[in-house]
């Protein structure tokens, strides 16, 4: 099957996973979007400037990232392959983006213009629907798991469910983005990494 058309399946999958939508509602989805291919180090969105995308990521890592006043960087999150990514903020309040989106490895993603796609759910119930569940898992509970596993779960916890979950992921993300994910500092992950090895 043609990149185009597995990438077009999977954001298909995606979409209902969350809630199920209708073909006729898929393609005015469709109808809006194009296919936009990232370079190893090539900024999304900047920190400072105003979103404009809503897009599935279809192959690729890709990091969000704040850099603070002093020029130290916090990791916001590191997305995979079907996942969502955008400044949602930013898009919503067309207000300037407070973290940086930017590919670490090359990646291709399927981009929607978020004014348009925003729009039409209200005026089509079951991208309405996809939509509040989409912001409830990503916005309430994913956030929240997070947050309760970064006070309650010890580091090596954290680190090894990353791991069960993207299995590959050392190779492809640089160490202090991943440590900077964990919450913990590049020196703790080695530590961390170490004591497995040792196993």
């Amino acid at each position: 099957m043609p990149m185009e058309e597995l990438l077009i399946q999977k954001f298909k999958e995606k979409i209902n996973s969350y809630y199920p939508i209708s073909e006729t509602s898929f393609e005015k989805l469709l109808t809006m979007a194009t296919i936009i291919n990232l370079k190893r180090n090539e900024v999304l969105v900047q920190q400072g400037f105003v979103a404009h995308q809503f897009c599935f990521l279809y192959s690729g890592y890709i990091i969000s990232y704040v850099n603070n006043d002093m020029g130290k960087t916090y990791n916001k999150n590191i997305a995979v392959n079907y996942d969502f990514i955008t400044s949602t903020v930013s898009c919503i309040l067309n207000q300037p983006s407070k973290f940086t989106i930017k590919a670490v490895t090359d990646c291709v993603l399927l981009s929607l213009p978020y004014k348009e796609f925003r729009k039409i759910f209200f005026q089509i119930d079951d991208l309405k629907l996809f939509y509040l569940h989409y912001l409830e898992k990503n916005w309430i509970i994913d956030k929240e798991e997070r947050e309760v596993s970064i006070i309650m779960e010890a580091a090596q916890i954290r680190y090894e469910k990353l791991l069960q979950s993207y299995p590959n992921i050392e190779k492809f993300v640089p160490l202090q983005d991943i440590a900077s994910h964990l919450g913990i500092t590049p020196t703790q992950l080695s530590r961390i990494r170490k004591q497995l090895k040792l196993k």
